[in-house]
């Protein structure tokens, strides 16, 4: 073997040893290299080191410097204490003898951001946000936590927060590249993942717009609660952090204002979506009382927005709610953790068959208690408009509707409907009670065809014809059952050029014995004009003016429709005929779907003072 040779075996022997060794962890003094380490993070960040444990010094395949046992703190006030931590160190500064942190490795970090700590993030923060806005010195490309456990307070209640598990990584490897960063967390109960590109943190810095695209996805059940939380959010636009006026910043303006209220903060605008399969377990989760929401099941939002702390607005949006799809405008807002909604939307054809009570069934008024805690604990202004409507059984074309919910009130409007051939106006207003809900109902209906709208009811057709109507009613109580029976108010109805199904009043006048199985038999009475008129008092409804006008008979109508027990108690009066008809009257008694005739000996309509065991008035 020549002597080159040798040398040059000699020399690979030597590099590969020298890279071995440059490869190994070596174990330093702690102190010194703590020392050593904090002159970097003291003149860039403010922040001191304090390491518990042992030190070591690795070379290869980047030099970095691992403690055990750390702590970092400003001001005598721990901030991170953390397992272990790694500080990677820029190659050309070590050569110099001076320490250039180029990234960070934080093992099990317990990072505190009790209230006093704000003011302790606050110099850091500012440091680095003046050099990298400047572009001084090297910069922090790699930040990763492992099983971090971040504890501190909401800012709008004040409650305690911890968010465990974390598991972050954030790279930023040159000053004029974009920010990656991707983490996962648990929050609230609540496992979570967040990523994060294109984010340039140097014109953040400097108050200028910076592209970002983010994704946050959940999916769980919220702490203290049975609601799943599960969704997603994805946005892609530009964020800028506006800043105070200067002219504020030099008078020194003191102002305890959040960042709800004041100017400064991010703004984020942009395309976004959201979708959650559980609103009202998404909105618990997030700490906002669901309010109106807890009436929605899966939703999404797609569109336009313009977002800044504490609210969004959405110039263009598009919502689907289960099967509707609706597009217009909206806005959210957030204020001490109440939710704040306001939108105007369109749909072609809207389904809202889950908003309508069993009331109108045939058996007895519900019992259970009346609240209005699941809708009054957030605010709603929401505009609707629908080509097509369906509500329950009844459909409705050219539907405008709103419905707004604000200090403890619940109140819907229906501006206009088209049903069955009429026109349809209403307004119902809920207020909460000590004990049960306040309600008030008003409405008018022009033209409606009562045929087609007992058929859509399900309620037998026993009267056809055009009618025109109007109610005003108002009650008070913890029930349906209460409230019904507390109801007070005036209602009337006309029907014009219609006829009576079931019954031939004529022939009923001529054979009264027939009363009984009249309405089995069958029959029509046409009429050229029906009316009648209550007086609700106690949910009892006095008929005031009965009448029904045909071309050869007259009737009246008097006596007592009792709301609470859904039934009559009325009585018909057949006026006999110029041509020497006999007349004849008549008791309807029964359930008011499903009543009975009994003929009556001839006499004068009963007052209505008369009690209620009246025979006349029940069955």
């Amino acid at each position: 073997m020549s002597r080159r040779t040798t040398l040059a075996l000699s020399g690979a022997v030597v590099t590969a040893l020298a890279v071995a060794a440059a490869s190994l962890s070596w174990t330093i003094a702690a102190p010194q290299a703590a020392a050593f380490a904090e002159r970097d993070l003291a003149r860039r960040y403010g922040l001191g080191l304090a390491v518990a444990g042992p030190a070591t010094l690795t070379l290869l395949p980047a030099p970095r410097l691992t403690f055990s046992g750390v702590r970092l703190s400003r001001a005598g006030h721990d901030l991170v204490a953390s397992d272990g931590l790694q500080v990677q160190l820029g190659l050309a500064g070590l050569l110099a003898g001076r320490a250039e942190i180029t990234g960070l490795v934080l093992e099990r970090a317990r990072i505190a951001l009790p209230p006093h700590a704000w003011s302790d993030w606050a110099e850091p923060a500012a440091r680095l946000a003046a050099r990298v806005a400047a572009g001084r010195g090297r910069h922090l490309r790699r930040l990763v936590l492992v099983d971090a456990t971040v504890t501190g307070r909401d800012p709008r209640s004040g409650a305690p927060e911890t968010v465990t598990g974390l598991n972050l990584v954030a790279n930023w490897p040159r000053p004029t590249a974009g920010l990656d960063l991707s983490a996962a967390f648990t929050w609230r109960g609540v496992p979570a993942t967040l990523a994060l590109s294109g984010l340039r943190p140097r014109e953040l810095a400097a108050g200028a717009e910076t592209p970002v695209t983010a994704a946050l996805t959940w999916n769980g059940a919220s702490a203290g609660t049975d609601r799943p939380a599960e969704g997603s959010a994805e946005i892609e636009g530009s964020l800028v952090w506006a800043k105070e006026p200067a002219k504020e910043q030099a008078e020194g303006t003191a102002r305890a204002a959040s960042t709800e209220t004041s100017g400064t903060g991010p703004r984020l605008s942009g395309q976004g979506r959201f979708v959650t399969s559980a609103l009202p377990g998404t909105l618990a989760w997030l700490g906002i009382v669901p309010g109106p929401a807890a009436l929605a099941g899966p939703v999404s939002l797609d569109g336009r927005f313009l977002a800044r702390p504490g609210a969004v607005e959405w110039p263009e949006i598009r919502v689907q709610v289960g099967d509707n799809r609706l597009e217009g405008a909206g806005a959210a807002s957030v204020a001490r953790g109440r939710l704040s909604l306001t939108g105007t939307l369109a749909a072609e054809r809207l389904d809202l068959s889950g908003l309508m009570p069993e009331a109108l069934s045939d058996g007895p008024w519900s019992r259970a208690p009346l609240a209005l805690d699941g809708l009054t604990d957030g605010d709603l202004d929401l505009r609707l408009s629908a080509a097509s409507a369906r509500l329950g059984p009844v459909e409705a074309q050219d539907v405008a509707a709103g419905l707004l919910v604000r200090d403890g009130t619940v109140e819907a409007t229906l501006g206009r409907a088209t049903v069955q051939g009429g026109t349809v106006k209403g307004r119902a207003a809920l207020a909460a009670l000590p004990a049960g809900l306040d309600a008030r109902l008003q409405g008018s209906a022009d033209r409606i065809d009562l045929g087609g709208l007992f058929a859509d009811l399900g309620w037998p057709r026993w009267i056809l014809g055009r009618a025109q109507a109007s109610v005003a009613l108002d009650g008070a109580g913890s029930s349906l059952a209460d409230l019904v029976r507390r109801l007070s108010g005036r209602a009337a109805a006309t029907v014009e050029s219609g006829e009576i199904l079931g019954v031939n009043l004529a022939d009923l006048a001529q054979r009264p014995d027939s009363a009984t199985t009249a309405l089995r038999r069958g029959g029509r009475t046409h009429f050229e004009r029906a009316r009648v008129s209550l007086t609700v008092s106690d949910g009892v409804a006095e008929i005031g003016q009965g009448q029904i006008r045909a071309a050869a008979l007259a009737a009246s109508l008097g006596g007592r429709i009792f709301l609470s027990e859904r039934r009559l108690g009325a009585e018909a009066r057949i006026e006999p005929g110029p041509d020497g008809r006999a007349g004849g009257s008549f008791a309807i008694e029964g359930p008011w779907q499903r009543p009975s005739l009994r003929p009556l000996a001839a006499r004068a309509l009963p007052p209505s003072t008369l009690p209620k065991a009246a025979s006349a008035y029940a069955p």
